[in-house]
């Protein structure tokens, strides 16, 4: 869902890369490296799943000098799904085995291993902080997958009364 949050909400002037399709997970961080490698600093907003998935491209991230800072939205699984029909149907353990895909997984401990410092926000103002300063870092922001669509159902909710106002 990150790259999707990107697109719908990100502004103008936000950029989206990506390597297979629009919700691929392989090779996001190394991606994320090389775009950071040409000098510019560089933020990469990714899924826990796909952090997981290529945390390996940290390994020597801290030798390149460069500026990456690597957002990790961490729900504790593939989030994308819980958006689909089957998060209802079958839903539940079922669901959670399947699709939910739980890893348990550190991820900054993940990215300490590798040398990198990380840090976890809990609030807007953290994250503002968290996000000036120059990477190479990792910023943890817990999600819920369930309130995640909670919310992205009152945008949408909100969006479909302003375009029927329009429309009047």
């Amino acid at each position: 869902m990150p790259v999707r949050d990107l697109e719908w909400f990100g502004g103008p002037d936000a950029r989206a890369h990506s390597n297979r399709g629009a919700n691929g997970i392989d090779g996001v961080v190394s991606t994320a490296l090389g775009i950071a490698l040409r000098g510019a600093p560089t933020v990469a907003l990714v899924g826990d799943l796909a952090f997981v998935h290529d945390a390996n491209a940290l390994w020597t991230v801290m030798a390149r000098g460069v500026d990456l800072r690597v957002v990790i939205v961490d729900n504790d699984g593939g989030g994308i799904f819980s958006f689909l029909p089957q998060a209802v149907e079958p839903g539940g353990a079922v669901f959670e085995d399947l699709f939910g895909t739980p890893h348990g997984a550190d991820v900054l401990a993940l990215a300490a291993a590798f040398g990198v410092p990380g840090v976890e926000v809990g609030s807007v103002d953290e994250f503002r902080e968290a996000i000036r300063l120059p990477g190479p870092r990792v910023i943890r922001v817990v999600s819920d997958r369930s309130g995640n669509v909670a919310v992205h159902e009152r945008l949408h909710a909100a969006a479909v009364v302003a375009v029927d106002a329009l429309a009047g």
